[in-house]
């Protein structure tokens, strides 16, 4: 038996794409745009000996269809001849309860569908197999059991996996790499720590937590398109530049005494978002020649006792969430408001705000 499956010449649009060889017994992740990834991941299941994705039917009659018609329907297409005993064993190692072949596909929960279709893909037999966001859906508690089920099932007998997510934490098991491929491109390939830690694409930025940009650095300094907001560097050439969520201070105040440096630039805020436990602004900088189009954390109603704002870490004073700070519960940028409603209050679409950027946490690396 071949323990190596080539991933050269995937089809991607009009491209083709190489993501190396995969190993049995290990699996590799696709992040990025869901039709990209869609694609990467159906041109690899065209190949020789690979089983395709189990896919439930859709449209509006399809939740009625009877779950065993459907596990029989995918394994007579992937030419399974795996038998009762084999879809049986399967669904006892991942956990699917024997009454969920005999219901409705619209009657299973976001878990039972996962269950259901990793086992019956593990069912075919397959040395190598395909999944598209094989866990979506799938509460936290029962998603890393579920995961790491199937990459320690994938390990002991040598199934190779391919698999696409948009959730950070699936990759945690791709142990053969992940791949960034977005708006019909690859945009970057290698450990899940690469290619989140320096991210070439908006995805990973996003999963990360971070603003990321193209820059240049010259001469000792490093500069953002034609921004102010520049950093001393040892690089030199074309760069990626990130910039955490957390790695500006915003006030309604120009003259606020909080910020520390005359690199301060006026910004529109042009969005307002929920992100976990957070509360987000995306900002547009007045003058591009001044300041930078950034995402930054507002408020965090998770954690804050140990968490500390920009203002805080720069006066040495208690963490937020703590009696006697000076944010308020929540609040990462006090000159905004001193508690939430009083943010919620100040901070609009089209409020205009003031941004010190902490250049201190720009972190640049080569384009190459």
């Amino acid at each position: 038996m071949n323990d190596e499956l080539s991933l050269a010449g995937l089809h991607l649009g009009r491209h083709q794409i190489d993501l190396g060889c995969l190993r049995a017994g290990t699996m590799l992740g696709l992040m990025g745009s869901t039709d990209s990834t869609t694609e990467v991941v159906l041109s690899v299941a065209a190949r020789a000996d690979v089983a395709p994705p189990p896919q439930f039917p859709t449209g509006i009659r399809s939740g009625l269809k009877r779950v065993r018609r459907w596990v029989r329907t995918h394994l007579r297409e992937v030419d399974a001849g795996s038998g009762e005993a084999a879809l049986a064993q399967a669904c006892s190692e991942f956990g699917v309860r024997p009454d969920v072949l005999k219901r409705r596909i619209g009657e299973l929960d976001a878990s039972e569908r996962a269950k259901l279709g990793l086992a019956v893909a593990w069912a075919s037999g397959s040395t190598w197999l395909t999944f598209i966001d094989p866990f979506a859906g799938v509460p936290g508690h029962a998603r890393a059991g579920l995961r790491g089920r199937l990459a320690d099932l994938a390990a002991a007998h040598g199934r190779g996996i391919v698999f696409s997510s948009n959730t950070l934490t699936d990759f945690t098991v791709a142990e053969a790499g992940v791949a960034d491929i977005e708006n019909g491109e690859l945009v970057a390939f290698g450990t899940v720590e690469q290619v989140v830690s320096e991210p070439r694409g908006s995805l990973p930025a996003e999963l990360s937590g971070v603003n990321v940009y193209s820059g240049l650095a010259r001469k000792g300094w490093l500069s953002i398109g034609h921004s102010a907001v520049k950093a001393r560097t040892e690089l030199d050439g074309k760069v990626f530049v990130t910039l955490g969520w957390r790695s500006a201070l915003l006030s309604l105040d120009e003259h606020d005494e909080a910020f520390t440096s005359a690199a301060v630039f006026e910004a529109i805020v042009i969005g307002l978002r929920d992100r976990g436990s957070c509360l987000q602004a995306k900002l547009s900088p007045v003058d591009t020649e001044m300041g930078l189009a950034l995402d930054v954390d507002l408020a965090d109603l998770a954690g804050v006792s140990g968490t500390r704002s920009v203002l805080e870490a720069q006066s040495g004073s208690v963490a937020l969430g703590v009696s006697g700070a000076r944010g308020g519960f929540g609040i990462l940028h006090p000159s905004l408001g001193g508690s939430l409603p009083e943010l919620r209050a100040n901070v609009k679409v089209g409020t205009h705000v003031f941004v010190e950027v902490d250049t201190s946490a720009l972190h640049a690396y080569s384009v190459e």
